[in-house]
């Protein structure tokens, strides 16, 4: 597959395709295949926080896994700094992970407990195995204070923290070998509200500090909101709308998207709620519509067409979003529906 030569880019995902094989139901029944991912395909620059939001069993955490290369997609491909990923030899794939790191969701599972704060931080300096031991030294003490931790703490151990005080540590070995890109998947679920906050801030101030990009996964439509300048809205290992942030919540043209949005319970008594999400998408593993829209068994607009062909990605007209202050040029609102709600789409 051809790569798009734009020097702004840093990851490029195109038609990205992860399945895994289920359990045989039937020693003479072939098993079947749960698509996790189904051609998936974004871009993401230097310096951008884009956020991937949607139901639980949609593929946002198949999607984190296989950008870092940590699983192979069934076809695909995933391009970082120009080069593709799965493609790569393992050492060669080594020195690439210098550029990309994760934050895991759970600050408690995630750290070893048998390892001092410094064993964990200075991790993935040792597996690349460039660097000696005082300059690891000297870097953890350097990402323990990016973090708000105090050098002094990188001989104690994890059961020793907080939530988000570990949460913390977690970022400090994602910084260590100072990456372009982090991947951060759900990073303050497992926190305390007045604790997610604090984190939160704390990946905001770096991202400006050191120029990060990040592709931030979540469930927390306000935190994505509050967090990322692009989003993409997942369903059943689909993109079905992505755009500017400020753009796709103002103005959701996707059912699903617009029924996402007013699920976010509001304090407002007289609000009527008009989006309804019917039941919940981990619980359709096979859509009813195999090669149509897999949004098509719930949605209320839903037609004949819908159930016989998956509606493309393509760019819409948005008068709303068109009268706001930004450059046309700049708000790229993209949406997979034949019938978007209150827009024309551009083919």
């Amino acid at each position: 597959m051809k790569q798009e030569k734009n020097a702004n880019t840093l990851l490029q995902i195109r038609e990205l395709v992860r399945e895994y094989i289920l359990p045989r139901q039937h020693i003479f029944i072939p098993p079947k295949r749960f698509r996790a991912l189904d051609g998936v395909s974004l871009s993401l620059n230097y310096g951008e926080s884009f956020g991937i939001v949607g139901e639980s069993g949609c593929g946002k955490s198949t999607l984190a896994r296989t950008v870092l290369a940590l699983e192979s997609p069934q076809s695909g491909e995933v391009c970082f700094q120009g080069k593709v990923l799965h493609t790569l030899k393992t050492k060669d794939l080594r020195r690439m992970r210098r550029g990309m790191q994760m934050i895991f969701q759970d600050p408690y599972g995630s750290l070893d407990p048998r390892h001092s704060v410094s064993q964990i931080v200075s991790e993935p300096l040792t597996l690349l195995r460039e660097v000696t031991l005082k300059i690891q030294q000297h870097q953890v003490a350097e990402a323990l204070e990016n973090v708000g931790l105090s050098p002094a703490d990188a001989n104690k151990f994890p059961h020793e923290f907080s939530g988000g005080q570990r949460q913390r540590i977690a970022i400090a070995r994602a910084l260590i070998t100072r990456p372009s890109l982090i991947v951060a998947d759900e990073p303050v679920s497992a926190l305390d509200v007045s604790v997610q906050a604090q984190v939160l801030n704390l990946m905001m101030d770096l991202r400006e500090q050191h120029g990060l990009a990040y592709l931030f996964i979540s469930h927390d439509l306000s935190i994505v909101r509050h967090m990322t300048t692009n989003v993409a809205v997942m369903y059943a290992g689909r993109i079905v709308e992505t755009g500017p942030t400020e753009t796709l919540f103002d103005h959701a043209q996707h059912p699903y998207t617009r029924a996402l949005l007013e699920a976010v319970p509001r304090p407002d008594p007289s609000r009527k709620r008009t989006g309804r999400l019917k039941k919940s998408a981990s619980t359709q593993l096979f859509p009813e519509t195999e090669g149509g829209c897999a949004y098509a068994s719930r949605c209320p607009l839903v037609e004949e067409k819908c159930r016989e062909k998956s509606p493309s990605l393509l760019n819409l007209n948005n008068s709303s979003a068109m009268e706001s202050d930004k450059n046309p040029a700049e708000i790229v609102h993209k949406v997979a529906c034949y019938k978007p709600l209150d827009s024309v789409v551009s083919v």
